[in-house]
């Protein structure tokens, strides 16, 4: 004769994979969150030349790539940065900067000048774009699929193989 108690146990154990499946967000109804498999937050707003800008992420593939002006490793990174952008946008991968805790929009012109940006940087002087992606400090790069789910992000200071291995496997 079993126990009630060991066969509630039982069940409870067999329910609990079940509900934790159950559990799990629907990506194509996600809400945007900057979590990787989650749908990518909108971004838009002023770029560093003061021009208005709102991204559609849908049909395009994106490296975001959050940075700030005094960021010792954002300065190290920009180089490869740079040349992986323009080698890469003949592929239909685009970059786009967001530039954030940087309260002195002077310094990062002066840092899109100094590395020779190819590419458009949103001024996120409020950091809400970088809230929405969930990134806490400079530098990450956060990669974007054409359906606009967010398929790779490296946070921290990286290299040009490891953000070319993750582009190659996720957006080419």
């Amino acid at each position: 004769m079993r126990s009630p108690v060991l066969a509630r146990a039982a069940l409870l154990l067999l329910a609990l994979p079940l509900a934790a499946c159950a559990l799990q967000r629907d990506v194509a109804s996600a809400p945007p969150s900057g979590t990787v498999g989650g749908t990518a937050p909108a971004v838009a707003g002023t770029t560093l030349d003061d021009a208005r800008l709102a991204v559609d992420f849908r049909g395009s593939r994106t490296v975001l790539v959050f940075w700030a002006s005094w960021c010792g490793p954002c300065r190290h990174e920009q180089p490869w940065l740079t040349r992986m952008a323009l080698d890469l946008a003949p592929r239909g991968v685009r970059f786009i900067g967001v530039d954030f805790l940087d309260h002195d929009k002077a310094s990062a012109k002066a840092f899109e000048e100094e590395f020779k940006v190819p590419y458009w940087s949103l001024y996120d002087d409020p950091g809400k774009i970088a809230a929405a992606y969930e990134v806490d400090a400079p530098p990450e790069i956060v990669l974007i699929d054409g359906r606009g789910i967010i398929v790779g992000r490296i946070p921290g200071e990286t290299s040009a193989d490891r953000v070319g291995r993750l582009i190659q496997a996720k957006l080419l």
